[in-house]
């Protein structure tokens, strides 16, 4: 899932003359590797915890993290680099720009329809480069699972949940209606229930980074 290490281990022969590694080079790499993806994973949880902390107070999701965590990446993968070679840069960048396309094409339909906000498709994507394909589309998920649950549980307090349903269902009718066309669901509006959804991301990044840490600490 993330950085399969084996994967970037070259064989022995082309890596003859090479004073580096003058022994037992293929553990080395793969512990190498292995650094990489836990400095990724750690990175990962950090930008959720700050992420979390700016989207819940101020409802917004500053850029600086989000390109700070891409100059993270690139400097780890550069320090790799330096003693695996372009191979494994190349590897490294293929996986984590798949993740992150992966985390844009998952969310810009939300955001398009109004449902989420700029920050929180340009969130995914910088968790998919951090995470990788696999790890955006879990974070996704998980976080739309948290999301979920926490806009019942908003709705609920606000007008109780009969009230809900009872909107859901006209929204839903709506929609059938007009051949999902005319389709006004914007939680952005005036009077709508708000959340900072980054929370929830940030929370189904933590949960995918943990479970992977916890995956190759065992």
């Amino acid at each position: 899932m993330l950085l399969p290490s084996a994967a970037f281990a070259r064989p022995r022969s082309s890596l003859r003359g090479r004073a580096a590694f003058p022994f037992h080079t293929s553990s080395i790499m793969t512990s190498i590797a292995d650094h990489v993806s836990l400095l990724l994973l750690g990175a990962a949880m950090v930008l959720a915890v700050c992420v979390s902390f700016f989207d819940f107070r101020e409802r917004r999701i500053p850029n600086k993290l989000l390109a700070a965590a891409l100059c993270f990446t690139f400097a780890v993968y550069g320090w790799a680099g330096t003693m695996l070679g372009t191979q494994f840069v190349g590897t490294a960048l293929l996986f984590s720009f798949r993740g992150m396309l992966l985390g844009m094409i998952c969310l810009i339909p939300a955001y398009f329809i109004r449902q989420v906000g700029a920050s929180d498709v340009k969130l995914l994507m910088v968790f998919g480069f951090l995470l990788g394909p696999f790890g955006a589309g879990l974070t996704l998920l998980t976080g739309a699972v948290i999301g979920g649950l926490w806009a019942l549980w908003l709705s609920w307090r606000s007008a109780g949940l009969r009230h809900v349903f009872t909107n859901l269902r006209i929204m839903a009718r709506a929609a059938y209606l007009s051949g999902f066309k005319d389709v006004h669901w914007d939680l952005r509006s005036a009077g709508a229930v708000t959340m900072p959804y980054g929370v929830a991301l940030s929370a189904g990044a933590v949960l995918v980074a943990g479970w992977q840490l916890a995956l190759r600490l065992s």
